[in-house]
């Protein structure tokens, strides 16, 4: 039997979760080899027992593999056994400074796989020659021999392992199954189901004051107060992840958060019988619910370097919260400044924007972005590790835009527009110049207007090709270009337009008006031909577009009142009019490439029938939906349009008969 000797970080004298990420990578390698794992170091992580006035059990504190499955075979080596059979080490570096690749054949002299390397050279494989070793060893012994100095087994594991798309995917489901073993998961997801909505942060303090390279004696409070304010609302309840609850330095944050909950005594003094019915119920053990907690939070702001906020923010990845990540504060030095334990100067060489890193360069990995003073092997961890679902199963990387908040758009003066509905108001706001006025000339902007609730607010800003629309620091909407923007505000603001205002039916269509008649479109609306719409053609023959994508209209007196046009205003020479007109016709369209262009009258049953398919609001209440659309259609005639190209409907529906002639009119054009 092959077998995998891996020799866990610093033999697992360290952190909790410096444990679990080195343990990760020997799982992975194992996996990828087809040996058996033999996990050495498998001890408890020191760094994390704390005493809690004996209201833990230390006496026997968990380690990493009692705390997570491993979802392959492995045990703890056997010295005399294995001395008995031959080994090799298969590398004589550090792993954060390597790169591990499968299969063999892979190109390592690609461009893609030198951004993955990020300047490391040494990319290591399992080839024929160890393929036929008894033992692959992984350990922990001296960059060279006779030296002290040791190599160590620690990094994320996206950042060491460089695979195709089927060996990802592999990793990818054996990773989905390398998570919190059931009682630690349960108890975690009861926790965090109790507390409702709650933010998050984790302030590391308690030996970051005597680790050299960190600057948190040289914290105030006031710095964590503002830090968190820019992402948290003070009525919000806050969760604090920390070591020193009793430290003074919380004691700002605690009046400006009176809802705050420190989350390892919260979990001691409310659910201390399920706590002690665990299988391990020491202070490793609480951290680790800790950590699981946080990540159920609905926003998160941690400790730049260190490993159990990044592991929160891994597993906020996992649950679909592709967020950009959130530090109170750059812990890195300056270049050659002196370090004093938990002290140095404070530095911009890791930029923020509100706690967020600003990306400074180029490249395809997320960590190809910033600066070199960062270690990317631990000192953050990067959105290509989220096991989302579309990744487990494509086995494609998350590589995602919302990683990088670049330096070359760094928000300037926030913009802001107001989109206007029957006394209701939308505020949308965007730093990227100009963004917000084009949106407003986009919406119906209420310059003029005065009073309304702001039932809504949004955040938009250009992140590379991309727009990240925000709301209440949530991302809620990702898009690649300007035009999808409102669409993607709609589909947020219309359900709660509908609540609030419920005399409207809103549409997927688009609505024009020429002289005196406004008729409303629906169906095959959008459909374009050698890069003509009905739209452009209808605007060329002499109708304004008054709005499209989402249409209000108001049953009783039935009238259109425009909200959107996404349309782009240079495609038509009409006005983007803002006034309610009274609807004439309603039409749904039918693209039908091969067949004579018809337009014809529809009864009411029929007209309800097919106005329900682009009825926005119909999946939100269908019986008050369908209510409202009987009313309109005994109010309004409704007509089905069969055409095969745009200036065939447009013409078409030149001959639309007026509102109240319930005549079938026929049209066969081109």
């Amino acid at each position: 039997m092959r077998q995998l000797f891996y020799t866990n970080y610093q033999s697992g004298s360290s952190g909790l979760s410096n444990g679990i990420m080195s343990i990760e990578c020997a799982v992975v390698m194992a996996f990828l080899t087809k040996r058996f794992l033999l996990i050495d170091g498998n001890q408890s992580p020191p760094a994390n027992i704390v005493n809690y006035d004996g209201r833990v059990d230390n006496t026997r504190p968990s380690r990493v593999t009692d705390l997570i499955d491993i979802p392959v075979p492995w045990s703890e080596p056997d010295e005399a056994a294995l001395a008995q059979l031959a080994s090799k080490e298969l590398t004589p570096y550090n792993l954060m400074d390597s790169v591990f690749y499968m299969p063999g054949a892979v190109d390592i002299q690609s461009q893609d796989a030198i951004d993955f390397a990020r300047g490391r050279s040494n990319w290591i494989c399992e080839g024929p020659d160890l393929a036929q070793v008894p033992i692959l060893r992984v350990s922990e012994q001296p960059l060279v021999p006779g030296s002290d100095t040791a190599r160590h087994n620690l990094s994320f594991y996206s950042y060491l392992f460089y695979l195709d798309d089927e060996n990802r995917k592999a990793v990818y489901d054996l990773l989905s199954r390398t998570q919190a073993q059931q009682p630690y998961a349960d108890l975690a997801r009861q926790v965090a189901a109790d507390l409702g909505e709650f933010n998050a942060v984790h302030m590391r303090r308690g030996d970051f004051k005597v680790t050299y390279g960190v600057t948190i004696l040289d914290r105030q409070p006031w710095e964590a107060v503002e830090a968190l304010e820019a992402h948290f609302k003070r009525e919000d309840r806050l969760l604090i992840c920390t070591d020193e609850r009793s430290d003074p330095f919380f004691n700002d944050i605690k009046i400006a958060w009176p809802d705050h909950i420190f989350i390892d005594h919260h979990i001691l003094d409310n659910y201390a019988s399920e706590f002690a019915a665990l299988p391990h119920r020491d202070s490793l053990a609480l951290a680790y619910l800790s950590q699981l907690v946080a990540a159920a939070s609905m926003d998160f702001v941690g400790s730049m370097t260190s490993t159990f906020t990044a592991m929160i923010q891994r597993m906020r990845g996992n649950r679909g919260k592709n967020e950009l990540f959130k530090f109170l504060w750059n812990e890195l030095p300056d270049p050659g400044k002196r370090l004093e334990r938990g002290s140095h100067a404070i530095s911009e060489c890791v930029p923020l924007e509100q706690g967020i890193m600003v990306s400074e360069f180029e490249g395809t990995y997320s960590w190809n972005h910033y600066t070199d003073r960062l270690n990317p092997a631990w000192m953050r961890e990067w959105p290509e590790s989220f096991l989302t679902p579309q990744v487990l199963a494509t086995g494609r990387l998350n590589v995602s835009s919302a990683a990088s908040y670049s330096r070359k758009q760094t928000p300037g003066k926030t913009e802001e527009a107001i989109a206007y509905f029957d006394g209701l108001r939308i505020r949308i706001k965007s730093a990227t110049p100009g963004l917000a006025s084009t949106l407003g000339k986009m919406l119906y902007d209420s310059e003029g207007e005065t009073g309304g609730s702001v039932i809504a607010e949004f955040g938009v800003q250009k992140r590379g090709i991309q727009y990240l629309l925000t709301s209440q620091s949530e991302t809620v909407a990702e898009v690649r270009d300007l035009s999808e923007v409102p669409a993607a505000i709609l589909n947020q603001v219309v359900p709660l337009l509908s609540q609030a205002r419920k005399r409207y039916s809103w549409f997927n269509g688009m609505v024009l008006a020429r002289g005196d008649q406004t008729i409303l479109i629906v169906g095959d609306w959008a459909h374009e031909a050698a890069g003509v719409s009905i739209a452009g053609a209808m605007c060329r023959d002499g109708w304004d577009l008054l709005g499209d994508q989402a249409v209000p209209v108001r049953i009783d007196p039935p009238e259109v009142v425009p909200f959107v046009r996404c349309a782009s205003i240079a495609m038509q020479p009409g006005r983007h009019i803002i006034d309610t007109h009274r609807l004439d016709a309603v039409v749904y369209a039918s693209l039908q490439l091969h067949n004579r262009d018809t337009l014809f009258a529809l009864s009411p049953s029929a007209a309800v029938a097919e106005m329900t398919r682009a009825c926005r609001d119909f999946p939100l209440n269908r019986t008050e939906a369908v209510k409202r659309l009987c009313t309109l259609a005994e109010r309004v005639p409704v007509y089905q349009l069969c055409y095969s190209q745009p200036e065939n409907a447009s013409r078409a529906l030149a001959e639309l008969p007026l509102r109240g002639e319930y005549i079938i009119a026929n049209s066969t054009h081109g």
